[in-house]
């Protein structure tokens, strides 16, 4: 710890040599009457208006009253610490000091630049909130208390990255919240030394149980409301300065498969919804090895009509089934990534026109069969009605190992690979809970695979908020 100075010259001899390289590093002298200040700061961070108007004003019209007692900034603190001193201008804060006085006042003056709140651009919805989470973690913050008036509402800083600095916040309800799971969570964070962090990318990597899974382990939105419908369920979310979206731990499997939407519609209607976004994720984890496997060795499973349609639309076909399979989902995936590269208005039409023509083209020149196109579409579109685009990718990124173990056994090695597939699952914990339990009860299957009525949500998930499971009271008193 470096000893501070009553005298200005020091610290100001201290702030040259510690920013010696900065060009814009700037320690000003400030002579009023008989008082000598010195005012250190970066002025690419700063906002040069607030330091003129509430610091530099002040000063000069009271030259005989405190410090404290003059400048109007409220993200005002005292230090007799250098090194917090050096950190708070890092930040953008303007550090002032008297001479003859043994202590820093550390004044918020950063500028602040950021865009305004938009829609969800990841996570659109016909009905419900219309805010999204943006870059500047404080912002964030100010959204989530104003949808949560409570008390029991807890936000917790943290700073990550040993270069980086980067600004974390932690949130959880304290009444509803496992405390084992809020410490599990600190202690993890806590843990972590690196030298600069990408959120949620690198916090996604660092804190996940499983670290070569392909199953996404946290959930990641850029919804407000979405971020606080978990946190009534006793979840926790941590957002970070930089990113706007915030990370949602512990999930279950089912959570991937949710939409904000669904408690915006009738319960029925979400139900629907969801069993269909189940079908969807068979289809797109399975419907080309399913193909695969009925036309090259069982096709005897199937109705004599449908053989006929389907060898008379491989007769001229150059490729096996297989192969025909494996280029059509690898052109699904360099459209979907150009699509997704490219300027919007341009992605779009390079999107629909590719498609089109080179769909057309593979059939006339007897590369691909008619079926097969169909098929292709039919899974593409399948996976991008899953709500989580982490989810999305992983499925379709296991679609090629379930067509090659089809190509080589069958639909016995289509049977292998969901085995395979549903053990893993069992395996996997977040948090040390359960990734992926099976609804075999009527309780369980509640908000899981369909939507039940919220009148009938009585409690919260055990494994989350076990002290609080009451969600609702009496959510129908109006009925005698």
């Amino acid at each position: 710890m470096v000893k501070l100075s009553a005298s200005v010259a020091e610290t100001e001899q201290y702030f040259k040599q510690l920013f010696a390289e900065q060009s814009d590093f700037q320690a000003k002298r400030l002579a009023i009457g008989e008082s000598d200040y010195r005012l250190f700061y970066f002025d690419t961070l700063i906002d040069s208006g607030v330091v003129q108007e509430f610091i530099l004003k002040p000063l000069m019209l009271h030259p005989e009253a405190e410090i404290q007692d003059v400048v109007s900034i409220l993200d005002n603190t005292e230090t007799e610490r250098l090194e917090e001193a050096v950190q708070a201008v890092l930040y953008g804060k303007t550090v002032l000091q008297l001479d003859g006085e043994n202590k820093l006042y550390l004044l918020g003056t950063d500028l602040k630049k950021e865009r305004s709140i938009n829609i969800p651009i990841n996570e659109r919805v016909l009905r419900g909130s219309n805010e999204a989470f943006i870059e500047n973690l404080d912002t964030n913050l100010n959204l989530m208390r104003k949808l949560i008036n409570s008390k029991e509402f807890i936000i917790k800083d943290y700073t990550l990255g040993r270069l980086s600095q980067t600004k974390l916040a932690v949130m959880y309800i304290k009444s509803i919240a496992e405390p084992s799971i809020v410490q599990e969570v600190d202690k993890r964070l806590q843990s972590i030394d690196i030298d600069y962090i990408e959120s949620p990318g690198f916090l996604d990597e660092l804190i996940r149980e499983k670290k070569y899974s392909l199953f996404p382990q946290l959930l990641v939105t850029e919804r407000p409301d979405r971020a606080r419908a978990y946190l009534m369920e006793g979840k926790v979310v941590v957002a970070a300065s930089g990113s706007p979206d915030a990370i949602i731990l512990p999930v279950s499997f089912w959570s991937f498969f949710q939409s904000s939407e669904d408690y915006q519609m009738g319960w029925l209607m979400s139900s629907i919804f969801r069993i269909l976004r189940l079908c969807c994720l068979f289809i797109a984890l399975g419907l080309p090895a399913f193909y695969v496997s009925i036309s090259s060795f069982n096709p005897h499973l199937l109705p004599m009509n449908f053989v006929n349609t389907l060898q008379s639309s491989l007769k001229y076909i150059t490729f096996p089934p297989a192969l025909e399979a494996l280029a059509m989902m690898l052109l699904l995936e360099i459209l979907r990534e150009a699509t997704v590269r490219l300027a919007s208005p341009v992605g779009q039409t390079i999107g629909v026109v590719g498609g089109i023509v080179i769909g057309t083209v593979v059939v006339q020149s007897n590369l691909v069969s008619n079926t097969m196109v169909i098929i292709a579409a039919l899974t593409g579109l399948a996976s991008f009605i899953i709500p989580s685009y982490e989810m999305s990718s992983a499925i379709r990124l296991l679609s090629y190992p379930a067509l090659l173990l089809s190509a080589m056994f069958g639909l016995f090695g289509l049977a292998f690979f969901f085995m395979i597939i549903v053990i893993h699952l069992c395996q996997l914990e977040t948090m040390g809970l359960p990734y992926f339990k099976p609804p075999f009860s009527l309780s369980e299957v509640k908000d899981t695979m369909i939507r039940a009525p919220v009148w009938n949500q009585r409690k919260r998930p055990e494994g989350t908020a076990p002290g609080n499971r009451t969600r609702l009271r009496n959510p129908r008193g109006w009925k005698r």
